[in-house]
């Protein structure tokens, strides 16, 4: 189809005010709304958190009650929803408002409502057009369309490395020395916002024991995810491991693992002990994971074993290396990078971030 420069202009509009959104809507997708009439904007809102009011809602809610709408056009980034959820269905606002106009930049990926706002609004006599901007609408809530045309979770795997290539100066620190860091606040602020971007993180057993990792959005206004521990299930209690109020975080171990003694204690601790079979870190081991833990976007942040397992596994989605500029010359080796170039290289501070799109995923 064929956009006008107006379309191009709103839809463009709408995209950046859903970015907004970027650290404090997930797992919902980052949405926009622009409310335009005679090449004016009556409104304009986005999805600033989860739970509240959609983009929809906060763009109309601009819009004085009464006013005649029905050569107007609402430009919205996503379908509009069609069924009761936290907020009612923003179609239906739509349509109450008089909206004589919707351009969407792309349908609802989840497969059990994609469309039925589109038809909803199109049997009302609305006119509905679909697809203005519609990869870059895809590009903006890709681990979102992901995790709802896919069983495993989106998966960014991410580490700190030295300028020589380690993630530590120690091969074997002691229980409770607590993490190294490498990267200055830039960085910092960046993993925090990734963190913001999943529902779940997971370190291995030897990260949280030695680092003792908060694993939390305290830089930026995210919510923070649910913590994950791989573990053999045959790790027992250390004293100065973390502990907190029950279900503070979730080890996760073999099902046969599940009912040992060695668990037990640590449940005992405040932990939740989930059982996962098959090879870890493969599609049907993250598919029992999704279904299991209800995460469906994953970020995993140490140590070297459970990185080099995710690489290995070609079962993921994004992954972030910083390097620092100083070298450590010895400790532990950071693993091997993707053949392929990087998708993106900025700079955060006096550090360096690289991201790679995973081009050889077989699951």
């Amino acid at each position: 189809m064929s956009w006008t420069s107006s379309d191009l202009r709103w839809m463009q509009r709408a995209l950046e005010l859903a970015a907004r959104g970027r650290l404090t809507t997930w797992p919902n997708p980052m949405v926009g709304c622009v409310v335009v009439q005679g090449n004016r904007i009556l409104g304009e809102g986005w999805h600033a958190t989860f739970g509240q009011a959609h983009a929809e809602v906060n763009a109309l809610n601009q819009v004085p009650e009464g006013t005649d709408l029905s050569s107007a056009t609402a430009y919205v980034t996503l379908e509009p929803c069609s069924h009761t959820g936290k907020t009612p269905p923003c179609a239906d606002l739509l349509l109450t408002r008089g909206i004589g106009r919707v351009v969407v930049a792309m349908e609802d990926p989840n497969p059990k409502v994609s469309g039925r706002g589109l038809s909803r609004l199109r049997q009302a006599g609305v006119n509905v057009q679909v697809g203005c901007l519609e990869n870059v609408a895809r590009a903006l809530n890709r681990p979102f369309v992901h995790a709802m045309t896919s069983p495993r979770p989106w998966i960014t795997l991410k580490w700190a490395q030295s300028s020589d290539g380690y993630l530590d100066p120690e091969i074997c620190a002691n229980v409770g020395r607590g993490g190294h860091t490498l990267t200055g606040a830039s960085a910092g602020r960046h993993t925090h916002s990734q963190r913001a971007l999943h529902d779940g993180i997971l370190v291995g057993m030897r990260t949280w024991l030695v680092d003792a990792p908060a694993l939390t959005t305290r830089l930026v206004p995210g919510r923070s995810p649910k913590r994950f521990i791989l573990t053999s299930g045959q790790t027992t209690w250390t004293e100065g491991a973390p502990h907190g109020e029950p279900g503070f975080a979730t080890l996760l171990c073999p099902s046969a693992k599940v009912s040992s003694s060695d668990m037990d204690a640590w449940r005992e601790k405040g932990y939740v002990v989930v059982g996962l079979e098959g090879d870890v870190f493969s599609q049907a081991w993250w598919t029992k994971f999704k279904a299991k833990c209800g995460v469906a976007a994953c970020m995993i942040e140490g140590g070297a074993h459970v990185a080099r397992g995710v690489l290995d596994s070609e079962c993921w989605d994004e992954l972030h290396v910083l390097r620092a500029p100083a070298a450590l010359q010895a400790g532990l080796k950071a693993p091997e990078i993707p053949s392929w170039p990087s998708s993106d290289t900025q700079p955060l501070g006096r550090d360096v971030l690289e991201v790679w799109q995973n081009q050889e995923t077989t699951c």
